[in-house]
């Protein structure tokens, strides 16, 4: 197997567990909501693990630097200078050239919906998580591999409404997403994930795009 630059990322088991969607407090325990189960026998007192999106049908991809990758972000978090996209580069969650292709091509034809739209219903990307105003992408560093948890988004429930992601029913509809553990904020370290983020990508190709121009929408 292949040893990965975030190797020791992936085998930490709280970013496999963010990766799935289960949320902690800002002192790294895990977030408890009550267990409501009607039936006091198979209610835990403790109360249960609080989960909200992340993915399913978890498994392991190992990306290079012929992989070029995609992510909707918000405008607020550009920084300045020449690395002004670096802190969009720093998140654990993106998608394939592909996976962004098959989103466009339902975005245009499909569903005859904005492309932003259709992220959100598609990623389980709401309004509450990201302004999604801009798409940025960007090569991996030639000679470094990133182990990456794959799958499709889980249903995400916030103030907004719940974003349900298509189950058995269409699995046709799923779109992979990337989780790549070591970015975002790693142990609580925003300073750590942006210094990988900097190690990992070739910031040089780095690029923007404003989501809601004519080009991306029908």
């Amino acid at each position: 197997m292949v040893t990965a630059a975030n190797e020791r990322y992936w085998l930490d088991g709280r970013c496999k567990g963010e990766a799935e969607g289960y949320q902690y407090n800002t002192d790294g325990t895990e977030r408890i909501i009550p267990d409501d189960n009607p039936d006091p026998a198979k209610r835990n007192p403790r109360g249960i693990f609080d989960r909200n999106g992340g993915l399913v049908a978890m498994r392991r991809v190992n990306l290079s630097d012929d992989n070029l990758m995609f992510r909707f972000a918000a405008k607020k978090y550009l920084g300045a200078g020449p690395d002004a996209l670096l802190p969009l580069l720093n998140s654990p969650w993106w998608m394939e050239e592909d996976r962004m292709v098959l989103l466009l091509s339902r975005a245009r034809s499909g569903f005859g919906t904005r492309l932003v739209d259709a992220a959100r219903t598609q990623l389980a990307l709401p309004q509450e998580w990201s302004d999604a105003d801009i798409l940025v992408s960007v090569r991996i560093r030639r000679g470094i591999v990133l182990a990456a948890h794959a799958g499709p988004g889980r249903t995400v429930d916030v103030a907004g409404g719940r974003f349900t992601i298509p189950r058995g029913e269409a699995p046709h509809l799923f779109i992979d997403q990337l989780y790549i553990p070591g970015l975002g904020s790693p142990g609580g370290s925003r300073a750590a994930g942006v210094a990988n983020a900097s190690a990992w990508f070739d910031t040089a190709t780095a690029r923007s795009f404003d989501p809601n121009a004519r080009g991306f929408n029908p």
